[in-house]
């Protein structure tokens, strides 16, 4: 594979597993080369580092397994490392990534398969990250809640039976102690004990410090474009809003999901009075969608 540069194009990646290996690794260069040449503008160069988050995500989904990609980027690094900062090619790259990055930070909506990115309406309180699960016995949603120059990390829920719970741990894998992530298939279902793989020896917990009831959306709004009209014409964007209680999780809560597999999930574990429940969230490309999100404003400011 030749160690060449790409464009930034965060959603247009090959179907075929080499050409996910080879859109990861032209991504991980040019972030790698940005570093050290200071090629971009600072925000474009999160944008590419984020796109190339997702890039390797997908490569993993195809492959099974970061080992694939691994030499790659090893060799990805030290060319980024040894290539001229004026080289013609690297600044053509660096241009044509810098020019992609005004499409995208346009964008007012990324779907990033589980999670949900919104930039629209930025001094709206609403959903700007979210992963939705719907099960027999409850609704939820984990992701970012707020205006986007305001968003906290949160979880909200509404059981089916009434139950209002008291307090939420999210439960993520201790990295440093479980080198791999449990890929778990079974259907996401609401469970009365911890799923596989979460024991407290080798889980991380972090408690949510507040709990509020409020009135939100805990499902996903349908965007047949991005202002939510049908092919009718009818206006299908809002969904209702639900009773649920909300929870406001630290920031070193999303911080521990950095190094996860994307396929591997995370647990909230909400205390009722009848006992703890658990749902399951996959990491997926969180800190691509999280990225994106937290993008400074293109209006007003060159891009």
């Amino acid at each position: 594979m030749a160690m060449t540069v790409a464009a930034f194009a965060p959603i247009c990646v090959s179907a075929s597993p080499d050409g996910l290996t080879e859109t990861a690794v032209k991504r991980y260069f040019l972030a790698q080369a940005d570093a050290r040449c200071h090629l971009l503008s600072p925000a474009a160069g999160m944008a590419v580092t984020a796109g190339y988050l997702q890039a390797r995500n997908a490569s993993i989904r195809s492959s099974g397994t970061m080992g694939t990609l691994a030499p790659w980027l090893e060799q990805a690094r030290t060319a980024a490392a040894n290539a001229p900062c004026d080289a013609p090619e690297l600044r053509s790259a660096a241009a044509q990534a810098q020019d992609a990055y005004r499409g995208f930070v346009t964008r007012p909506h990324l779907d990033l398969g589980g999670w949900s990115g919104n930039r629209a309406y930025p001094d709206k309180a609403a959903w700007r990250l979210a992963q939705y699960r719907s099960a027999a016995g409850a609704d939820a949603v984990l992701g970012l809640y707020g205006t986007l120059d305001d968003a906290r990390f949160v979880v909200m829920a509404r059981f089916t039976d009434g139950a209002r719970p008291y307090s939420a741990r999210l439960l993520v894998r201790n990295a440093e102690v479980v080198s791999s992530g449990l890929i778990n298939r079974s259907p996401r279902d609401v469970t009365a004990t911890a799923p596989v793989g979460f024991t407290p020896a080798t889980t991380l917990g972090f408690t949510a410090r507040d709990a509020a009831d409020v009135q939100v959306a805990l499902r996903p709004e349908i965007h047949s474009n991005d202002a939510g009209f049908s092919l009718t014409g009818a206006y299908v964007g809002k969904t209702a809003a639900d009773d649920a209680v909300r929870f406001d999780l630290p920031t070193a809560a999303w911080r521990a999901m950095a190094p996860l597999d994307p396929r591997e999930d995370v647990v909230v574990e909400f205390d009722c009075d009848d006992g703890p429940r658990y749902m399951r969230f996959e990491v997926g490309d969180f800190l691509t969608g999280l990225t994106f999100v937290r993008l400074p404003s293109p209006y007003g400011q060159p891009i």
